[in-house]
């Protein structure tokens, strides 16, 4: 497998092979992810969506956690007010 490498909102994604095994990376931080048995990827730490596409589950869990960001700042603020 040749490696991949993508940028999506600022933050890189990379999938390279490791043991005859894709490894997902995110701003060269390993991410742990399962199969379902329908061929589906999950991710560990974000079981919610499920896609045949390793990339673009990336891209749903980079944008997942900017929204809660985006929340947790703005409820910060408002407790600060």
């Amino acid at each position: 497998m040749k490696p991949e490498l993508h940028e999506y909102r600022g933050r890189q994604i990379e999938i390279r092979e490791r043991k005859d095994t894709p490894e997902l990376l995110i701003d060269k931080v390993p991410v742990a992810y399962g199969r379902l048995p329908d061929g589906a990827f999950f991710l560990h730490d974000y079981a919610y969506d499920w896609t045949n596409d390793l990339v673009e589950l990336a891209r749903r869990y980079i944008a997942y956690r900017r929204r809660v960001d985006e929340v947790r700042t703005a409820a910060s603020s408002r407790k600060e007010a």
